[in-house]
């Protein structure tokens, strides 16, 4: 819709700012701009509250203020987002991205646990394998642990669409040596989904997980 459009010009907004910022997928957002579908008044009011709003200087700013919106332990010093994401809508933006910074990838495991049950892991499962994110999004998942039955739906259709490439995880820019040390040490899950990614448990904030505590993110 010419509207939306119109917002995210005059605030100076990327499409994934936009998105972060409104609760909505980048997708989502682009269907939304092109009128495919319906403005909401939820979505209205969003607009309106952060109409002004100074631009975020990265898409890691923001998504850290999201996530402190969210309550993640983690980001808790960190400034809230005015807006509350959706937690599937930041979970499949942020594996979008090529680089992201290893604190907010940390986030995802817990941003998976602690809120599967809000999850609709028929569009994850959708929007990843559109933008062929089906070995970040499985992976993901299963350090999460997800032990719902959409959870493990998703991963098994995930498995079944799971890709032969090699990927990184939110990482494009990885420098080659990094690639070779990864491959060589990277856990079994992370192999299986063919991720580039050093995993320590230390490494994320995490709830307390059966069969988790050996995994974690670059």
């Amino acid at each position: 819709m010419a509207d939306v459009l119109r917002w995210r010009k005059r605030n100076g907004l990327t499409q994934v700012d936009a998105a972060c910022l409104l609760g909505v997928s980048q997708p989502y957002l682009s269907l939304l701009e092109k009128g495919a579908r319906p403005l909401t008044a939820d979505l209205r009011n969003r607009m309106k509250t952060s109409a002004g709003m100074n631009r975020p200087e990265s898409s890691d700013d923001l998504f850290r203020a999201q996530l402190s919106a969210l309550g993640y332990p983690g980001f808790a010093h960190i400034a809230k987002s005015r807006t509350r994401p959706r937690p599937g809508n930041l979970l499949m933006t942020v594996l979008a991205k090529s680089d992201v910074d290893a604190r907010v990838v940390e986030a995802l495991p817990w941003l998976v646990a602690t809120f599967e049950s809000q999850f609709d892991f028929g569009a994850i499962v959708r929007q990843a394998k559109l933008q062929n994110l089906q070995n970040r999004s499985g992976f993901v998942l299963q350090v999460a642990a997800v032990d719902t039955p959409g959870g493990l739906m998703a991963v098994s259709e995930l498995e079944r669409a799971r890709l032969l490439q090699e990927d990184t995880l939110c990482w494009d820019s990885m420098p080659a040596a990094t690639r070779e040390w990864m491959r060589a040490n990277r856990a079994p899950l992370a192999e299986h989904w063919n991720i580039l990614t050093r995993l320590k448990a230390s490494t994320c904030v995490l709830p307390t997980l059966s069969g988790l505590s050996q995994y974690s993110v670059k």
